[in-house]
């Protein structure tokens, strides 16, 4: 493509259109959590802030016992708000990094031996572990409770692991096999030939070049993790135990009745936002390569 062509420049106005239609959300997000209560709930809304404030990170991250009393004193008939925000922040952290260990290590091993194993029927296997993401989530949410409350693993954080290390096995499994196909298998028959057991073949020689498959794998763990609602809202039930999104909207639905606090539940979102920009922007370049890696085959 020749610079200043016309190709070059529609190019640069289509990537800059959408550019400027997936952040304006976020941007929108992020002026509302700074905007004085006046100037939030308004007929006519401004597209910035004429007066900047930080009330809304400050009450929302250091919500306490104190205001949760006071809340629930003005919705007549409510139970427990939540925890805080800090101990709720600390709930999913923990959440997604063992979600993220649990898809690293599975994956990984499926991956690799529907790759280099000689397995009958391995392909049959690997479309029935890709079929699940077919099924929407939604319709066994009565059969995971069912499980999850016969295995004594309702309202944990092990339950919710489980739950979301699952729903990633189909597409983690199908990127790991795409990571170890794109290496040559001769590195692994040569290693066996020299006498190398599989699981060192795979640890030393075999893992350290699927690093951005790895990578990619544990980007889509932590959006699945990080960002569920339903699952979190369902299956944990204890305050001490609660995740940051449900604790996002009931701070946010916890004033008086029929009123939503627009304030605090941007700027938790906000909150909510920055350890998958900060992990993404570090990642970014490996998350690319392990989409588009499996494009190279021996």
């Amino acid at each position: 493509m020749k610079k200043y062509s016309s190709d070059w420049y529609w190019y640069y106005v289509v990537n800059s259109a959408l550019v400027i239609l997936i952040l304006f959300p976020i941007y929108w997000t992020f002026i509302s959590s700074v905007k004085m209560p006046d100037e939030l709930i308004t007929s006519s809304p401004t597209f910035y802030p004429h007066e900047f404030t930080w009330q809304y990170y400050d009450t929302t991250w250091n919500f306490n016992d104190e205001m949760r009393t006071k809340m629930q004193k003005e919705v007549s008939g409510s139970t427990t708000i939540t925890a805080g925000l800090e101990r709720a922040f600390m709930n999913s952290a923990i959440v997604t990094v063992g979600t993220i260990i649990l898809s690293l290590v599975v994956c990984t091993f499926a991956g690799y031996s529907l790759t280099f194993f000689r397995i009958p029927i391995k392909e049959i296997i690997f479309i029935l572990l890709i079929l699940p993401i077919l099924i929407p989530s939604v319709s066994l949410i009565i059969p995971i409770y069912k499980l999850l409350k016969t295995l004594g693993l309702t309202d944990t954080h092990i339950g919710l692991i489980f739950l979301h290390s699952t729903g990633m096995l189909p597409i983690g499994v199908f990127m790991m096999r795409n990571a170890f196909s794109s290496i040559p298998s001769s590195l692994r028959e040569v290693a066996l030939l020299e006498g190398t057991s599989e699981l060192r073949i795979m640890s030393t020689i075999m893992i350290p070049l699927a690093v951005p498959g790895l990578l990619t794998v544990m980007v889509f763990a932590l959006y699945i993790s990080w960002n569920d609602y339903i699952l979190a809202f369902i299956y944990i039930n204890s305050p001490e135990n609660i995740m940051l999104n449900t604790t996002l909207a009931k701070i946010a639905l916890g004033g008086a009745k029929f009123e939503m606090k627009w304030g605090n539940l941007t700027a938790g979102s906000i909150i909510s936002f920055i350890p998958i920009i900060i992990i993404y922007s570090v990642l970014q370049r490996y998350f690319i390569r392990g989409i588009t890696g499996s494009a190279v085959k021996e």
